[in-house]
C-alpha cells in the first residue's frame, strides 16, 4: 500500500508600501498573489535520506539527495539551494525534538510561477516547511533569511493586508476603484532579498520621524478612492525610498517619458514595479512592451482577494 502524501500551498507576494521601512518597523501594505507554491511530503520507505525535487512551470529546476540525521548533502544539481534547505532543515530541527528527523521523507516542490519572477519562491517554501513539521513560520524565516516576515504572512493571506513586525496582520479591502488603470511589469531582474535585507539593515539609520511618515502614507494608501492622489501617494512614497537607499527612482532611471507614476515593490532594481496611468491598458502594454518589457499583469489578473 503506497504511503499516503500530504500536500500543503502557499501564496506568493508583492509589497506595495513601506519597501525597506517594514525592516525597522513600519506598517506595510502586503499584496497575495494568485501564484504560489505546492509541497507534497511522503515517508521515504527504501532509503535513510530525504530525496528532494522541486519543479516550475518548465520543470524540474533543483533535485537533491541529503543523507540523515546530519543532511550531509550526498546528491545535487545546485549545491548553493542545497546549502540552503540544509540550513532550514536544521533549523526546524531546532524547534523539534531529536528523533523528528529519524524517518526519511520525500519531498516535490511545485511552483506555478517563474522563481526569477521575485514573487516568493522562498518565502512559500518557507511556510509550506513550517506548516509540515508543525513549527512557527516566523520564527522558521526569522533564523533563516531575517526578514520581516510579511512574505510569510502574504503565504496564508485571503486577500491584501496591514502588516507590522511582530503585530497580526489585518486584513484591508483594496477595493480601488481606479483597479483597472493599475498594471504589474516584471522588471527582468532577480534581487537577492536576503542580501538587500542584510545591506539595509546594516547600513540606513531610520528615524521614528521617518516610520511615522511612512505609517502615514501607509494609511493613505488604504483609503485612496480616486487615481491622481493614487499617483501622489506613489511620487511621495519613491521618494522617501530613494533618499533612504541612495538610489535615483525607476521612473526617473527608465521611463521619464511614461504618462503616469512607476512605483518600485520590494527591493528596488528587481522584480516587479507598478504603473498607475490615465492611458488605456492596451497603451500600457505597448509602451513596456515596446521598451522589452514583455511580462504585464493586471491588477485582477495577479492580486489575490478571495474575499470578492
Amino acid at each position: 500500500m503506497a504511503e499516503p502524501v500530504k500536500s500543503y500551498y502557499s501564496n506568493g507576494k508583492l509589497l506595495l508600501t513601506g519597501e525597506y521601512f517594514v525592516l525597522k518597523g513600519a506598517k506595510a501594505i502586503a499584496l497575495p498573489v494568485k501564484f504560489g507554491q505546492k509541497l507534497d511530503v511522503s515517508k521515504n520507505l527504501n532509503k535513510n535520506q530525504i530525496s528532494w525535487k522541486a519543479y516550475q512551470p518548465d520543470g524540474l529546476w533543483f533535485s537533491t539527495i541529503l543523507g540523515l540525521p546530519d543532511f550531509e548533502i550526498l546528491q545535487t544539481n545546485d549545491k548553493a539551494k542545497s546549502q540552503q534547505l540544509v540550513e532550514i532543515f536544521r533549523n526546524i530541527r531546532m524547534f523539534k525534538s531529536a528523533s523528528f528527523f529519524e524517518t526519511p521523507f520525500n519531498f516535490e516542490t511545485s511552483l506555478n510561477f517563474n522563481p526569477e519572477w521575485g514573487l516568493g519562491s522562498s518565502s512559500t517554501l518557507m511556510s509550506n516547511l513550517a506548516n509540515w513539521a508543525g513549527v512557527d513560520p516566523y520564527q522558521l524565516n526569522k533564523l533563516s533569511f531575517k526578514g520581516s516576515g510579511f512574505d510569510i504572512a502574504c503565504a496564508s493571506a485571503n486577500g491584501p493586508i496591514i502588516f507590522k513586525k511582530g503585530v497580526k496582520p489585518v486584513e484591508v479591502d483594496l477595493d480601488y476603484p481606479f483597479q483597472d488603470q493599475l498594471y504589474f511589469v516584471y522588471s527582468g531582474q532577480k534581487k537577492a532579498t536576503k542580501k538587500e535585507v542584510q545591506r539595509f539593515l546594516s547600513g540606513k539609520t531610520v528615524y521614528e520621524t521617518e516610520i511615522e511618515q511612512m505609517n502615514m502614507l501607509c494609511d493613505r494608501f488604504e483609503k485612496v478612492y480616486n487615481l491622481v492622489e493614487f499617483q501622489e501617494l506613489i511620487e511621495s512614497h519613491e521618494q522617501m525610498v530613494s533618499k533612504a537607499v541612495s538610489l535615483k527612482p525607476l521612473k526617473e532611471t527608465h521611463f521619464v517619458d511614461f504618462e503616469g507614476s512607476i512605483k518600485s515593490l520590494g527591493a528596488w532594481g528587481g522584480d516587479f514595479f507598478l504603473t498607475a496611468s490615465e492611458w488605456e491598458g492596451s497603451r500600457v502594454r505597448r509602451y513596456f512592451r515596446e521598451k522589452g518589457y514583455k511580462l504585464i499583469f493586471s491588477w485582477n489578473e495577479l492580486i489575490l482577494n478571495r474575499n470578492k
